[in-house]
């Protein structure tokens, strides 16, 4: 990936010289042994999809209002990720921040695509930087514009919220980068996520007075109330082929482990992690993968930073992750992937009789 910028860094314009050594920078340093599996891939991730756009940017063929746009991106994007991986931002918290910016940049390529209609690109491109604004100005959970650091007025409560709306942003992002996604729908996402995202943005900017916060707040609530329900149709219109169930069941758990809080995870699995993990202790769930239709293959995080594996049963383990993410946040935390859970709920249902929270309700 560094090799990848610092070509790219002969090419682009001078402006974005500096930008590109930050990203290099930023990328070099996930190889500290500490640096979980899942940012290590969401930072990397993040850095290919600017790649992308730095590409586009180099290309003289590259109309000039696009260039501009694009520049304006990839700048705000890196001081996001230069932002979150401050030391003062809990481990738990950069985790969930870079998925994220995983998620939202991902859209960059279909901005990038010259078939792309005008409007939905501008749209697009709305979203990003609303969403980055937003990150940006409060990563740690204090005001980044305040010079002791501390709160701003009615804050106390705002920066869960606004990382929770954040998260559901960045959802959307990667149902509408899902080429599956029917076009229309795709549209319909990206402007109730657009409305979302830019009251978001007010909501987070210091210089919007506390009446007009508030009022925005209101908005932003029935908003993204309307933004989850479409999350959930245009993901659901996809055309998906069927998975069998220890596939479906490995999808839906990994998609589980990217984003549900680690902190939820480890209270949930306490009673399934296996006798070998125990000494050391888990410190990160990072994947599942299909072992047999009755098992998964676990990858985990040691708290001595070695990575192990372990054969986990598919029904206690796929029974106790719908108790962590409940079918009410299935779509606006797992993206498309939440289609794979329904999928192992029904599976397990049909051919066991077992019923899986409430996933199928």
């Amino acid at each position: 990936m560094t090799t990848s910028l610092s070509e790219e860094k002969e090419r682009v314009p001078e402006e974005l010289a500096p930008v590109v050594d930050t990203l290099m920078d930023i990328v070099s340093a996930l190889d500290a042994p500490e640096t979980l599996p899942q940012d290590r891939e969401g930072i990397i991730e993040s850095a290919e999809n600017l790649t992308t756009a730095l590409e586009v940017i180099s290309d003289p063929r590259t109309p000039p209002e696009l260039r501009k746009q694009l520049t304006a991106l990839v700048k705000q994007v890196t001081s996001t990720l230069k932002a979150i991986n401050s030391p003062r931002v809990p481990s738990e918290e950069r985790s969930m921040l870079i998925l994220v910016v995983k998620r939202t940049t991902s859209v960059l390529d279909i901005i990038c695509d010259p078939k792309t209609p005008q409007e939905l690109r501008g749209t697009l491109i709305a979203v990003v930087d609303d969403t980055h604004y937003a990150l940006e100005r409060s990563p740690d959970g204090t005001r980044s514009d305040s010079t002791d650091g501390s709160q701003g007025p009615d804050e106390s409560k705002g920066p869960d919220q606004d990382r929770s709306t954040a998260m559901l942003l960045g959802a959307s992002s990667e149902i509408m980068h899902d080429r599956r996604t029917p076009p229309r729908e795709r549209e319909k996402l990206a402007d109730i996520t657009q409305q979302v995202s830019s009251l978001l943005r007010k909501v987070t900017d210091p210089k919007t007075s506390q009446e007009e916060r508030s009022e925005a707040k209101k908005e932003l609530d029935e908003r993204t109330t309307r933004m989850k329900e479409q999350q959930e149709e245009s993901a659901s219109a996809q055309d998906r082929p069927e998975e069998a169930l220890g596939k479906a069941a490995a999808l839906c758990t990994s998609a589980i482990f990217e984003a549900a809080p680690e902190s939820s995870i480890m209270r949930g699995l306490e009673k399934l992690v296996p006798a070998q993990w125990e000494d050391q202790g888990v410190k990160d769930f990072y994947k599942a993968r299909e072992k047999s239709k009755d098992q998964l293959d676990v990858l985990a995080r040691l708290r001595n930073n070695e990575d192990s594996r372990a054969p986990f049963d598919v029904v206690p383990l796929v029974t106790a992750l719908a108790e962590i993410v409940p079918r009410d946040r299935l779509f606006g935390e797992l993206s498309g992937s939440a289609l794979y859970c329904q999928q192992t709920a029904s599976y397990l249902d049909e051919e066991f009789g077992i019923t899986v929270g409430t996933w199928l309700t």
